[in-house]
């Protein structure tokens, strides 16, 4: 398992985003929450996720009876993001709101 400190800025920044919608944004929330960091925008946001959701530390989901998707840590993002050392949670900070 890879640590924090081997995301790329973007990857580091939109793995907190879905952390902190906890399952209940979609791309648009994310992409609205990313609009307003101060990171690289390549690649694009869904290529980001993608590679996250084949790295197993998120999943999307869509709702019942509705076209609506989510996004979500697995339960291996969290203990990933559980595990982290101070130097990594500090790295994150520099790039994220907390």
């Amino acid at each position: 398992m890879q640590n924090l400190t081997q995301l790329t800025q973007l990857e580091l920044v939109i793995f907190e985003l879905v952390a902190k919608g906890q399952g209940n944004w979609s791309w648009y929330e994310l992409a609205n929450a990313l609009s307003r960091r101060d990171v690289p925008r390549e690649p694009d946001m869904m290529v980001v996720l993608k590679k996250l959701s084949a790295d197993g530390l998120v999943k999307r989901y869509i709702e019942t009876a509705s076209p609506r998707e989510r996004w979500e840590l697995t339960a291996e993002g969290w203990i990933w993001l559980a595990d982290t050392t101070a130097s990594e949670l500090i790295t994150l900070c520099k790039y994220v709101e907390v």
